[in-house]
């Protein structure tokens, strides 16, 4: 591991523990930090898609080094199926993506009012959002948020915030992913009402972005197609998020789209420290440049279990 990834893995841990702590009443204490031995097999989920079957395979991969017993359940349905599995104990771990997983346990949330999209104050609602017997390990820098993708002159000039005042005079061409992360929700949040809203697959949106034309895909689909199409079309910036551990300021501008970072949810009194610190590995290394190109050797027809055991053995 990385210098910066034990750094950061060191700074979270108290936040980890607190945080772990949230669901529980006053007085009580989470044993998810007990180092127990863990009984019986540990299953990892994995709802439907490749991204899903990548991710946990990863954290399957990474548990085992602690030597214990860990299996991987692919294909369990969508993701309230999946985590519907989760909850009745069929399954012991689901990593999934943070906003989509605040939705699912919180689905009155209303982004802007009682959380911004920033990844630690979505982080930090997941937490308290979850039922009591289970609980969530730090979140990776990966992530697969909405994003909007539009020529360099465009790009250059504004940021998603900005672009409101213009949407008027611009088309949108989203994708189904765009929208399923809550990204065309988020432009109406800031009162974007685009002249035209087109739909289309992911290379297809990010072709048509140029002039007056913006693409909506999700962070990884951009990657993909930047680092593939060599043209000059870019991502249009959005407000960073605040680093893990930094104060929130009610002065700071907070990103427009919701924030998904990769992060484990999983059942409490299962793992001791050696499991914990194994989950926190993925957060500290895992980034989105790798998810990626993972993604990417997947859909060339490389092996998803071998692909993550390439990426386990180079990081772990």
């Amino acid at each position: 591991m990385t210098a910066v990834g034990i750094q950061w893995m060191r700074n979270r841990l108290s936040v980890v523990a607190v945080v772990a702590a949230l669901p529980l009443s006053a007085g009580c204490a989470s044993s998810v930090l007990d180092p127990a031995g863990v009984s019986g097999p540990v299953v990892v989920g994995a709802r439907d898609g490749a991204d899903g079957a990548l991710l946990a395979h990863l954290y399957a991969g990474v548990l085992r080094t602690t030597g214990i017993d860990v299996q991987v359940r692919d294909a369990l349905g969508d993701r309230d199926a999946a985590l519907a599995s989760l909850d009745t104990a069929e399954v012991t771990v689901i990593p999934d993506y943070s906003g989509l997983l605040l939705e699912h346990y919180d689905p009155g949330i209303t982004f802007g009012d009682v959380t911004s999209g920033d990844a630690e104050d979505v982080f930090e609602a997941l937490a308290r959002a979850l039922p009591d017997e289970l609980t969530i390990a730090d979140y990776a820098s990966a992530q697969n948020r909405a994003v909007l993708a539009a020529g360099t002159e465009l790009a250059s000039q504004q940021d998603v915030a900005g672009l409101a005042d213009r949407c008027a005079g611009l088309t949108f061409v989203l994708t189904p992913e765009f929208e399923a992360v809550g990204g065309l929700d988020s432009l109406t949040g800031i009162g974007c009402e685009p002249r035209t809203v087109e739909h289309a697959d992911s290379a297809e949106a990010f072709g048509a972005a140029s002039g007056d034309t913006v693409a909506g895909l999700t962070t990884l689909a951009s990657v993909f197609s930047e680092e593939s199409s060599g043209s000059d079309v870019v991502t249009v910036p959005d407000a960073p998020d605040r680093a893990p551990m930094e104060e929130a300021s009610v002065d700071a501008e907070t990103p427009v789209f919701v924030a998904q970072n990769v992060v484990p949810v999983f059942r409490k009194d299962v793992f001791g420290e050696p499991q914990l610190d194994a989950l926190r590995t993925v957060a500290g290394e895992l980034t989105t440049a790798d998810l990626a190109e993972m993604l990417a050797r997947i859909d060339d027809g490389d092996d998803i279990a071998g692909v993550a055991a390439t990426w386990l053995a180079e990081h772990t």
